[in-house]
């Protein structure tokens, strides 16, 4: 097996890709985006003994006072088979660590129960532990018969009071979008990402062909709107907003419904909800403030995936128990 840094974009793109639901966050585009935010990155790849990548990882430097940084993988490696973790956890073991780094910091998309854990420390969330994955293979009415009873009904009542859907990428409707987004937070009481990076995020990606914005309209007003992100099989929900406005004509409804027939007939495989509770509460990554957005999540059909969660991997053993002390 070799392990060494990767620097063409064709074969990273290549291999993240080729694997079922890919993860935008280990794109080669991602890893731009990070350094265009004056970050570090490391793209890391093992090659198997038959010459084929077995698993990859983007990694980012994040900086901290007094004690140093760490490099972390948002939702990496990716792995073709479980067994690659294993190998990819040694490599890094015997790796250096550039930048005054303490720990590496990983989130593999591979079941919980699948992840080996030995050597590794728990840590809270950043990408979330769980998600539900739409399949977009069936037909739109099996799409349909899947999803709660409720569900259905919501789309039908958003439908009849005429909520339309459509998408934008022009610098009002960003503005549009963000505005929709600080006044989400207000009233559910939510700390969102900075309107700044949500901006910088968005019109990164769009340059690539990655982002897109979803509206839907009433009566010429915008009460919800969606930032979504599309990679290799998958689209992302990955910010979502609605108006304090006409909250029971169920615009939500139209629009997650006009982004998932989107995404079926533009050839994408998954739609990503981006997000909910695992499915047991005695889980270390549940939160008792995402039960509502579960519920509604749950309602569209689709399959929980409870991932392995956040794992680090410490090299100063010294300074990181001071690093969890400060964090804490």
């Amino acid at each position: 097996m070799s392990f060494f840094e990767a620097r063409d974009q064709n074969q990273w793109d290549g291999f993240i890709t080729s694997q079922p639901w890919s993860q935008f966050t280990q794109s080669w585009a991602w890893g731009e985006f990070r350094v265009s935010q004056g970050q570090m990155i490391q793209r890391l790849a093992l090659v198997g003994p038959d010459g084929a990548w077995d698993a990859a990882a983007l990694f980012v430097y994040y900086r901290k006072p007094l004690v140093g940084g760490y490099w972390y993988a948002p939702r990496g490696p990716v792995v073709r088979s479980i067994d690659a973790i294993v190998h990819f956890i040694t490599a890094l073991e015997s790796k250096s660590l550039p930048g005054r780094a303490l720990f590496w910091r990983i989130e593999p998309p591979v079941p919980g129960s699948q992840f080996p854990v030995s050597g590794l420390v728990r840590s809270h969330a950043y990408m979330p532990a769980s998600t539900l994955l739409a399949d977009l293979s069936p037909e739109e009415k099996e799409l349909l018969a899947a999803m709660h009873e409720k569900t259905r009904y919501n789309i039908r009542i958003a439908e009849k009071h005429g909520v339309t859907v459509r998408t934008g990428s022009s610098a009002e409707d960003l503005d549009a979008f963000i505005r929709l987004n600080e006044e989400t937070a207000r009233r559910d009481q939510f700390r969102s990402q900075p309107s700044d990076y949500i901006r910088a995020t968005f019109e990164f990606l769009r340059a690539r062909g990655m982002a897109d914005l979803r509206f839907a309209i009433r009566d010429g007003k915008i009460r919800a709107a969606s930032f979504e992100v599309s990679y290799g099989d998958t689209v992302t929900y990955l910010y979502g907003a609605s108006s304090n406005a006409e909250r029971n004509f169920m615009a939500p409804y139209a629009l997650h419904w006009d982004a998932i027939r989107s995404a079926k007939a533009r050839g994408f495989r998954y739609y990503d909800f981006h997000g909910i509770n695992p499915e047991s509460a005695s889980s270390p990554y549940y939160k008792h403030a995402w039960d509502g957005i579960t519920r509604f999540k749950l309602g569209w059909g689709g399959e929980r995936r409870d991932l392995a969660g956040t794992w680090e991997l410490p090299r100063m053993p010294v300074l990181y128990r001071l690093f969890r002390l400060i964090s804490r």
